[in-house]
């Protein structure tokens, strides 16, 4: 017995990292159910995103460009918003607005910011298959304050992340934290 405590911390340890993300149900545009499953992917990108939070339209490009770079059939992007708060319309008209090509998606109860800790817009999370967050925060550093913004960024979390993903090296930081508008 007392040689199975161990392992079992260990193994309790090691699910904290792993939210149930693909037992949560969405809403799609269309107001049909569905879910997110990391497992059909090998990295899932996951931004919390508010149409009516500045930081998130400013962050719509570099959104964009990250989804023309890193999307292929291994790696799949998804916006989603608090159903309690918006629509489909305002959800729709905003992605169409700024041309956001990942699929947009509505979290009832903001269950899924729950399960994965998020609290901010914009808010990024990178998945495996297994679930576990490899980077979860900011996706650069152009904004170290709220209304502060820098001229040029230095450091680019969430392409870093992606890049050493692909590279087979470790991911560094693992976290950062994120600044925006309050996930409610």
């Amino acid at each position: 017995m007392r040689s199975l405590l161990p392992s079992l911390l260990l193994f309790i340890a090691s699910c904290a990292n792993r939210p149930n993300v693909q037992e949560i149900p969405l809403t799609d545009l269309e107001n049909t159910g569905t879910r997110i499953d990391p497992a059909e992917n090998a990295l899932t990108i996951i931004y919390f995103l508010s149409p009516e939070c500045p930081l998130c339209i400013s962050y719509t490009l570099a959104m964009r460009n990250l989804e023309q770079d890193f999307a292929s059939d291994s790696i799949s992007f998804y916006g989603v918003y608090s159903k309690e708060w918006f629509s489909a319309e305002e959800v729709d008209s905003f992605a169409l607005k700024y041309d956001l090509g990942f699929r947009m998606l509505l979290d009832e109860q903001n269950r899924l910011a729950q399960a994965l800790g998020a609290t901010i817009t914009p808010e990024v999370f990178v998945l495996n298959r297994e679930s576990e967050v490899l980077y979860s925060g900011k996706i650069d550093n152009w904004v170290n304050d709220l209304g502060k913004k820098k001229l040029e960024v230095s450091e680019q979390y969430l392409k870093s992340a992606l890049v050493a993903w692909q590279s087979g090296k470790p991911i560094a930081p693992k976290r950062t934290e994120p600044i925006g508008c309050l996930i409610e």
